[in-house]
């Protein structure tokens, strides 16, 4: 990846990885630029791995023009609102008509697998750092909500999937040496040990690699506005199947295992923690035959509508 540079970056030629609960934290973070930036630090050049013409600008503007260009004039909602202090969740039909990534001749078909691809790569790279579920889905997300603000043809995903899991690993409180996930991130990308890696590339890669991260870690903070905060649906499943005495169950466990899943896809930027929550419970009950219904106002729990669990539900189905 070479962010804000003058190639066009074939999503095809990244490498990509085979496929292979803890409670969230929900406080609200929000880091200043003076916090983030500011370091003086000498970037060196990223390595493009196509060279074809590009269609991406040559700088990476602010977040509001950068969204404003992003998404299509035609779309229902001001985009400008992105930058708020509450996400904005939109429409899936606006998410995949209305994705940067269009204008470069990535379709919606195309741009699911990369982000299944780098969602992969997150969870693999996640594990190898033992950080909890929490944080790699932080990370996603922090993935998808970049990928709906700029193209996939402009920036290497594994890079940015690699700075957001740094970002993720602080703003979650569970954080890893910058170092550490550095190297594991080579390993997981190239499939080499670290050690093996160092006769195969040039004498200073692994210093040019960091400096990468780092980069992509100020490209993903100025795009979305520096806002890393993550809520996720583990905490109000758990607490009103909990209600209902259904905690100690099967359903718990497939229904937590459904959200963990559905991570890999846009359901974050639809809709509200306890919607996928329950979409998860209504789902996980379907596999087992369990009739829900029978928990008188279950749904009104969930603060969801039918409509809105039905959605939910077909679109986690779609991922299997």
């Amino acid at each position: 990846m070479k962010t804000g540079n003058s190639h066009y970056v074939n999503p095809d030629n990244y490498i990509h990885v085979n496929p292979g609960a803890s409670a969230p934290s929900l406080k609200r973070r929000k880091f200043s630029a003076s916090t983030w930036g500011g370091s003086g630090r000498h970037y060196v050049p990223f390595i493009a791995y196509d060279q074809a013409p590009s269609t991406c600008n040559s700088t990476i503007p602010p977040i509001r023009s950068n969204v404003e260009a992003s998404m299509a004039t035609g779309c229902k909602r001001d985009r400008s609102h992105l930058e708020d202090e509450e996400p904005v969740f939109l429409s899936r039909d606006e998410i995949e008509r209305c994705s940067p990534s269009r204008k470069d001749g990535i379709d919606a078909l195309r741009e699911a697998h990369l982000r299944y691809s780098y969602c992969t790569f997150l969870q693999n790279l996640g594990l190898h750092l033992e950080l909890p579920q929490t944080t790699i889905g932080t990370a996603m997300v922090l993935c998808h909500r970049f990928f709906v603000r700029q193209s996939h043809a402009c920036h290497d995903r594994f890079m940015i999937a690699t700075a957001a899991l740094f970002l993720a690993s602080k703003s979650e409180e569970t954080p890893r040496p910058l170092n550490n996930v550095v190297r594991a991130s080579c390993e997981i990308f190239h499939k080499q040990d670290i050690s093996f890696l160092s006769y195969l590339l040039p004498t200073d890669w692994f210093e040019q690699y960091r400096e990468r991260v780092i980069e992509a870690e100020h490209v993903i903070l100025s795009t979305l506005n520096f806002e890393l905060n993550v809520q996720h649906p583990y905490a109000p499943l758990t607490s009103i199947l909990n209600k209902f005495g259904l905690s100690k169950s099967v359903l718990v466990n497939l229904a937590l295992n459904l959200v963990s899943e559905g991570l890999r896809s846009s359901l974050w930027l639809q809709f509200k923690p306890h919607h996928i929550a329950a979409g998860a419970a209504y789902l996980a009950a379907k596999f087992l035959n369990l009739d829900l219904s029978s928990h008188q106002n279950i749904w009104q729990e969930f603060q969801t509508t039918p409509a809105i669990v039905q959605d939910v539900s077909q679109q986690l189905m779609e991922l299997f």
